[in-house]
């Protein structure tokens, strides 16, 4: 166990920055009245490592908003640039965008990503990572890969921090190892007395723990915290089949949301999103990818008009079913870490963890 006193840390962070790293850390919003956002780091800010962020940390590998590529119509010869999309064919993307006979199409690929440290993290927000992995960033030929997600992957350093005090919303005890999870962390870190504890978990935290700024401890590290636990939840991904068709139960158990989406954006679990161009005149702009929720109405509404999702009940069966059905049988893996944000967050009081108590008790019902 290696340690680091607090008044070290930003000289740590420091030499990430000095390093041509990006650094993320959770930082307090000025004037917000006390929310905390994982925020890019810069020399002087300060960090709060006392209290849990708002929104997650899944910004640092799907933008709210990003670009895809950008693209430039002129006319002209010579070869359309498509180096690095790894998408459809030059002229099927010419099509869609819509050229004009005898233009070039100057595709612009998205700038390389550069090295990135996410600090002070929590254990659901470093599990969520290798949550999106599963189905962003397979190993080769096993499935898909994002080439933009997958970069991100590979340039980021996960130094998270082990949670010794939860409030009554936190639930990842439901799931694996809880507060002492350490899938998706390359360093953990343990409060301690004048500082952190640090423990490697990647032979990239062995490296960083090598660093000057780190000492030797006999210390050990502090209990945990252990939050709320739902026994049975790995048993869903079979049982909510057999409630799917119904919408009474889903009808009832949906009722006081408002679909806001809180619990989508706020999720570090949740990917859903658009695509659209953004112009910039019309023969220059940009294809952006940009946070959307499977919430909203018309996320699933389509060009004839007709949505296959009609009604909030049915959208919300969607969310569960998604999280603890559909992605556990495709990808393996339950998506949700028991963060809590969706309960804090929601502004109608809906609380995740009632519904799935019930989705077991009236799928019990169904057996």
């Amino acid at each position: 166990m290696r340690f680091i006193s607090g008044e070290n840390i930003p000289e740590l962070l420091e030499s990430f920055s000095a390093g041509g790293s990006v650094v993320w850390a959770p930082r307090e919003l000025t004037g917000s009245g006390g929310t905390v956002l994982f925020e890019r780091w810069q020399t002087g800010d300060p960090i709060d490592l006392e209290h849990f962020s708002s929104l997650s940390a899944k910004d640092v590998v799907l933008p709210r908003t990003e670009k895809l590529f950008g693209y430039t119509y002129a006319f002209g010869g010579g070869g359309l640039g498509t180096s690095g999309l790894g998408g459809p064919s030059v002229g099927g993307l010419g099509g869609a965008l819509g050229g004009a006979p005898g233009e070039k199409l100057v595709i612009e690929p998205a700038p390389p990503e550069p090295p990135t440290v996410l600090f002070g993290a929590r254990a659901c927000d470093a599990k969520a990572l290798n949550v999106l992995d599963a189905l962003f960033n397979n190993p080769e030929g096993s499935g898909y890969k994002d080439p933009q997600y997958q970069s991100r992957r590979d340039a980021l350093t996960v130094i998270t921090l082990a949670c010794t005090t939860c409030d009554e919303a936190c639930f990842c005890s439901s799931f694996g190892s809880g507060n002492a999870e350490k899938a998706g962390s390359d360093i953990i870190l343990y409060p301690a007395d004048g500082g952190l504890l640090a423990e490697a978990v990647t032979k990239a935290g062995e490296a960083l723990l090598a660093g000057p700024l780190f000492e030797e401890t006999q210390m050990s590290p502090p209990p945990l915290a252990e939050t709320t636990r739902i026994e049975g939840l790995e048993s869903l991904e079979k049982k909510l089949p057999g409630i799917f068709d119904d919408m009474d139960f889903w009808q009832r158990i949906s009722e006081r949301c408002i679909s806001c989406g809180f619990c989508t954006y706020g999720c570090p679990t949740c990917y859903c999103f658009n695509i659209h161009d953004e112009m910039k005149g019309d023969r220059e702009g940009e294809r952006q990818r940009t946070w959307d929720a499977c919430m909203f109405a018309l996320y699933t509404q389509e060009t004839s008009g007709h949505n296959p999702r009609p009604t909030l009940a049915h959208r919300y069966r969607n969310r569960i079913n998604h999280k603890f059905s559909y992605y556990p049988e495709n990808q393996g893996m339950i998506l949700c870490t028991g963060c809590g944000r969706c309960i804090r967050g929601c502004p109608a009081g809906l609380d995740i963890r009632d519904v799935l108590s019930e989705a077991l008790k009236e799928s019990s019902k169904e057996q």
